[in-house]
């Protein structure tokens, strides 16, 4: 029996935020964003003459205090803008309020959300490129693997695990272009929008996004306070929660095979759970935890639209606090439910004598039986269909397998069921058309499982997979130097 088993890794379980995100690895918390993004006012400030060096020196020195005080092991991190400043006017004097000029809470939390989010984006697109790179690995040991395929849950065609592997993965790349597309939509700035109207003061919005590592704009300043803050973090669970339902259903279908003492997909030993009392269970827990990590996406995503729904224009510390936080969920569970998948697909073996076995065992070549007839002798598909399902009802009714079934026989059957015709196929292409490895390598059409086809789809796949890490280690790439270059200027603030 030819198998492939793979380590497990440890499992992997949902994470939830409280109020805002907590620190992950490689991420930036909502205290950093905060002094991110007034690091970029005051350098702006200073750039367009809204406050002189002195003053700009000064609000800088006290913010770059606050900053180290507060993000000593223990100290709060406080995200709020109304403590900086507070903090500011206590170390500098009334003229700290100054920095405040130009904006408000509204697009400072407005950007803050945004600049929390498309870093929980790129995590998810991180997970998300993992679990496909394994899909294809797999599917490139698999081209030959026959499989049954299915529909209405009844065995249909024979297929390969190849091919339907990379079924599961023609969802996984629309995810990604997706998650790209919503990304770039996210990535906006609503920074210098104010309240909702601007303000008396001409700060530079275009030069903000720039140093905040945004793309551009969310022009129109109504729209970036109290539409747009809504409809993007509606728009991210969203197109998670799409996702979702392609990893629940292909969770699904690893878990309804189990009622098969001996399933033909199943996790190793190693990855499968126990009993407390049954010894001889071998529970794919695993996979349960897959399907709950994407019923969570779902749950929360139908969370976030209801509260967007139930939101006036006119309030936006729904969106950009209750909302905010059922969205980052929302992405936390995504990544979990990657990851899972990977972890899932890593620990599967793929019993491949059993997966033929079942394909042969059944009537799926029936359909090639029919194109035969037609290939050959021109017999009208129809009557052609009427032989093959009278073949088949003739078997299953005497507990054959369609190897089983003798030439004979099948010819005795067209003739009851054609007024005495000939069936005109010989022995030997009777028996090709039973054949499920010779169906498959027989398939014509574009995207079918025959062996070339699934190599060129797969090549497209990886492309497309290397194009996501691509963009993600370039966005990646982006936000560092923008940092760096944001540093720097703030940096010399600093000098007297």
């Amino acid at each position: 029996m030819s198998v492939i088993i793979a380590i497990p890794a440890a499992p992997v379980t949902p994470a939830h935020s409280a109020d805002y995100p907590d620190t992950l690895p490689d991420q930036r918390d909502a205290f950093d964003h905060l002094i991110d993004a007034n690091k970029a006012q005051i350098v702006v400030l200073l750039e367009r003459g809204l406050i002189d060096p002195e003053l700009a020196h000064r609000i800088a020195t006290a913010l770059a205090h606050y900053a180290e005080t507060e993000s000593v092991p223990g100290a709060e991190r406080n995200p709020g803008y109304l403590v900086l400043e507070a903090a500011l006017t206590e170390r500098i004097g009334p003229e700290a309020s100054n920095l405040h000029l130009g904006r408000s809470r509204n697009d400072l939390g407005a950007a803050m959300n945004r600049m929390a989010l498309r870093q929980d984006l790129l995590r998810v697109a991180a997970a998300l490129h993992e679990a496909r790179a394994i899909v294809h690995d797999i599917a490139n040991l698999h081209v030959a693997t026959i499989m049954p395929g299915f529909t209405h849950a009844v065995q249909a065609q024979p297929t390969t695990l190849a091919h339907f592997l990379l079924a599961f993965d023609g969802a996984l790349t629309r995810d990604a272009e997706r998650l790209r597309q919503t990304y770039t939509r996210l990535n906006r700035s609503p920074l210098g929008a104010a309240a909702i109207t601007t303000s008396g003061f001409a700060l530079d919005r275009q030069r903000l996004a720039y140093l905040l590592a945004f793309d551009g704009l969310v022009e129109n300043a109504y729209d970036a306070i109290v539409v747009s803050t809504a409809d993007s973090k509606v728009e991210t669970a969203t197109l998670l929660s799409i996702s979702a339902i392609s990893v629940g259903r292909l969770a699904q279908d690893l878990l309804f095979q189990y009622d098969d003492p001996a399933p033909a997909i199943v996790l190793a030993e190693s990855a499968a759970g126990r009993s407390s009392i049954m010894p001889q269970k071998r529970n794919p827990s695993m996979i349960e935890m897959l399907r709950v990590l994407a019923s969570e996406v779902v749950a929360d995503a139908h969370k976030a639209t209801v509260y967007a729904h139930n939101t006036p224009l006119h309030e936006v510390r729904d969106s950009r606090k209750y909302l905010f936080n059922v969205v980052h969920d929302v992405c936390l569970d995504a990544e979990a439910m990657y990851e899972q998948l990977s972890l899932v697909l890593t620990s599967l073996e793929f019993r491949v004598d059993a997966l033929r076995e079942r394909v042969d065992q059944d009537y799926s070549t029936m359909t090639e039986l029919a194109d035969a007839l037609y290939r050959e002798a021109r017999i009208p598909f129809r009557d052609g269909y009427r032989f093959a399902s009278a073949l088949t009802s003739y078997g299953r009714e005497r507990g054959l397998r369609p190897a089983d079934i003798r030439y004979e026989q099948a010819v005795s059957v067209y003739a009851e069921v054609l007024d005495g015709g000939q069936l005109p196929l010989s022995d030997t292409q009777f028996e090709a058309t039973l054949d499920a490895a010779a169906v498959v390598a027989n398939r014509a059409g574009r995207g079918g499982p025959q062996p070339a086809e699934v190599r060129r789809m797969l090549e497209e796949a990886m492309k497309d997979n290397a194009a996501l890490g691509s963009w993600l280690e370039s966005e990646r790439q982006i936000a560092e130097e923008r940092r760096g270059e944001l540093d720097a200027l703030f940096v010399a603030l600093l000098s007297p």
